[in-house]
Formats: C-alpha cells, sequence, structure tokens
C-alpha cells in the first residue's frame, strides 16, 4: 500500500499513544504527525461531524 509507505514514523503514533494515556485531563483527540496536525484546522467542527469524514 502507498499511503502506508508514506505513513508517519510508529514513533510518532506511539508518543500521543502515551500522552493520551499519561494525560491526568485527557483530550477529545490527539494528533500524531504533519498531516494529522494540519487536520486539527477542522477543530471548529463537533468531533461527530471530523470523524464521520475520516471514516
Amino acid at each position: 500500500m502507498e499511503a502506508n509507505k508514506a505513513g508517519d514514523d510508529p514513533a510518532v503514533v506511539a508518543k500521543a499513544i502515551v500522552a493520551a494515556a499519561t494525560d491526568p485531563k485527557p483530550k477529545l483527540r490527539y494528533t500524531a504527525g504533519p498531516v494529522a496536525g494540519r487536520a486539527r484546522i477542522l477543530g471548529f467542527l463537533p468531533a461527530w461531524a471530523v470523524d464521520s469524514r475520516i471514516r
């Protein structure tokens, strides 16, 4: 799969998972990598709307 070859390093995702698991006040979403960071621009939309588009 070409998308997997161009994906972010798994360590970036692992850091986001650790942050989510250890945060005393967890957020609804944690971004991992530059593409996900750019998607944060959609933060003004409700979570259900963003999630439905990603799926």
